[in-house]
């Protein structure tokens, strides 16, 4: 008997190695949007409710004079000054008024320029023949509870004057028992409010106690 050859079969197709897979489309990023500055926020603001205002009619710090200083002054000229001469001197005081026309006159580095001590006193509130004499017992008074130094010249004139930082000058109050709990929790969330609660950190680096 002949034996017949058996037709080898064909071997399966190999499948495709892993690596060669064709790889997944990423899916498509959105547009990302680009935020608003402060000041195009603040133009969009007027255009809502204040559309018929020129620019001409509102102030703008393109056009030059102007100051900058701690968005808390208004909040520490007016409540923290006269609350803490009030516990360190058993009387009232105005010097805050003195405070802030300072701050009015600041350049760089923490220094002010009084050119005119009567402009000064007169900026201040104080007019008249003893507006002067007010504006310097004002110094003083800032100089004793550490928002400022200052330099003499001939005669007790003051041309220059040193602003320290005030929300140290405000925790180093509260610390020595010169200003009330409320009153140092209410600077210490306007500056958290505006992104300065670093200011009021103590020197370790923590938020500081406002309940002592």
């Amino acid at each position: 008997m002949s034996s017949k050859t058996i037709p080898k079969l064909a071997a399966p197709a190999a499948s495709p190695p892993a690596s060669a897979a064709i790889p997944a489309q990423a899916p498509k990023k959105g547009k990302v949007r680009k935020r608003k500055t402060l000041a195009e926020w603040a133009k969009d603001i007027r255009a809502l409710h204040w559309a018929a205002i020129a620019d001409e009619q509102v102030w703008s710090s393109a056009g030059g004079g102007w100051t900058a200083m701690p968005r808390a002054v208004g909040l520490i000229c007016e409540v923290v000054v006269k609350e803490a001469h009030k516990k360190m001197f058993n009387a009232s005081s105005a010097a805050g008024t003195t405070y802030m026309t300072l701050w009015m006159h600041s350049q760089a580095s923490g220094i002010a320029r009084v050119e005119s001590e009567e402009d000064a006193a007169f900026e201040s509130g104080y007019g008249g023949e003893r507006g002067v004499t007010t504006f310097r017992r004002h110094l003083r008074t800032l100089k004793q509870m550490g928002f400022i130094d200052f330099v003499e010249e001939s005669r007790g004139r003051v041309k220059w004057v040193l602003l320290f930082n005030p929300y140290q000058v405000v925790k180093k109050l509260h610390e020595e028992g010169h200003l009330d709990k409320q009153i140092f929790r209410a600077v210490s969330e306007r500056a958290m409010g505006i992104g300065v609660s670093h200011e009021m950190e103590d020197e370790e680096g923590g938020a500081p106690d406002a309940a002592k």
